[in-house]
């Protein structure tokens, strides 16, 4: 194999790997190509965290399949294949793998360089998913980009702390791709961030399925990580994504601690709480209660007044109420959420949620969403 073309409908998380193969691709001599017909080698990094990001990337692959030569090969990567196993049964001659499966590249092109020994990227480049087919590429843009604040900053420099997480959210399927949690060492994401900053770079992200679960797999904690990379002297701002709620109530005194030293050096938090109805939330195996976490947030909010925090809200959980739905409503409208991530409940194959029985129908679902968009314009209309 000589070239290679590579396409991407992942998360954040899943455009490390992407960069990560092109990475590994270049340095055992594949040179990247963007004529798909003359592609030795297609990659196609897939999503199925909802159905319409399976969809999309079912249509990518099918779309490719007609595209490229006849002895090209497609490799599908990314969470589909481990998803929605039963997609595999559609597509003949492409090979899936999962996040924790891309060393299987190695014997395909006969590396020289294993996978393994590539460091994960800091910079992440653009593998458009359809390049000859705007109306397409344009849907799956929709699709992929939320109102994230972290990337649309051109100089971003981003530092993966882990892969997989701890949680086992009833409505995930995300785990079955990517597994338990492996967090990175301490010491190696401090020297990433001191690179950065000798590099001039002055906004860092950190990412991980959890952040807020970081280091306990290996006898540390987040804190540790926190304390140590604030401790390094610089003109910088760090984003904090996914740093889910439990991990707020269970570190709340020296989170706050290092919330009020170094508010200045951050630029915002992202706290996924999904529902503000502890009975939603014992269905989402979300372990913690909303009496919690709001108490932690408004002494953040008193405390720390400059910090910025974020959340994800899930509408239409399975046996959700009006009531319940209330309840994350008026969550939002009590902490004036500046950004909420607003997720439209989606049955995903072989998780708890989808054998759950009192299915939210789609119309409400939809109802539901656009209020609480509603809701969030007019506190960004009140804060502006």
């Amino acid at each position: 194999m000589k070239t290679y073309y590579l396409a991407s409908a992942g998360c954040p998380r899943r455009a490390v790997d992407s960069q990560k193969i092109a990475d590994y691709l270049e340095t055992n001599n594949l040179e990247y190509t963007q004529d798909v017909k003359q592609a030795d080698l297609i990659i196609v990094s897939t999503c199925a965290a909802l159905k319409s990001r399976e969809d999309l990337s079912k249509t990518a692959v099918t779309w490719y399949q007609e595209q490229k030569r006849q002895d090209a090969k497609i490799v599908v990567a990314g969470c589909l294949g481990k998803i929605n196993p039963d997609v595999k049964k559609e597509f003949d001659e492409v090979a899936f793998i999962s996040p924790r499966e891309i060393d299987a590249l190695d014997d395909l092109i006969a590396a020289k360089i294993r996978f393994k020994d590539i460091p994960d990227p800091n910079r992440i480049g653009s593998f458009p998913l359809f390049p000859d087919k705007p109306e397409r590429q344009a849907k799956g843009e929709r699709l992929n980009k939320r109102l994230d604040l972290a990337y649309e900053k051109k100089d971003l420099f981003t530092l993966r702390i882990a892969t997989g997480c701890l949680g086992n959210c009833s409505y995930c399927a995300v785990k079955f791709a990517v597994g338990q949690l492996e967090s990175k060492p301490l010491e190696t994401i401090v020297n990433e961030f001191k690179s950065g900053l000798d590099q001039g770079f002055q906004h860092f992200v950190l990412i991980a399925g959890d952040v807020g679960c970081y280091g306990v797999d290996i006898g540390i904690s987040v804190v540790e990580l926190l304390q140590a990379l604030f401790a390094v002297e610089g003109s910088y701002k760090i984003i904090i994504k996914e740093f889910n709620a439990q991990w707020v109530v269970k570190y709340f005194e020296e989170m706050l601690k290092i919330f009020r030293q170094n508010y200045e050096k951050i630029d915002y938090i992202v706290v996924p709480v999904q529902s503000a109805s502890n009975r939603m939330l014992r269905l989402m195996k979300r372990p913690y209660t909303i009496e919690d976490v709001k108490k932690y947030l408004n002494i953040i909010k008193e405390k720390v007044p400059g910090l910025q925090i974020s959340t994800h809200i899930m509408v239409g959980f399975p046996g959700e109420t009006e009531e319940d739905f209330k309840e994350s409503v008026d969550f939002i409208k009590e902490y004036g959420f500046p950004f909420v991530d607003i997720y439209a409940y989606d049955d995903r194959p072989n998780t708890a949620a989808s054998r759950m029985a009192g299915k939210v129908p789609q119309k409400l679902i939809e109802r539901r969403v656009a209020a609480v968009k509603k809701v969030q314009k007019q506190i960004l209309t009140k804060l502006n």
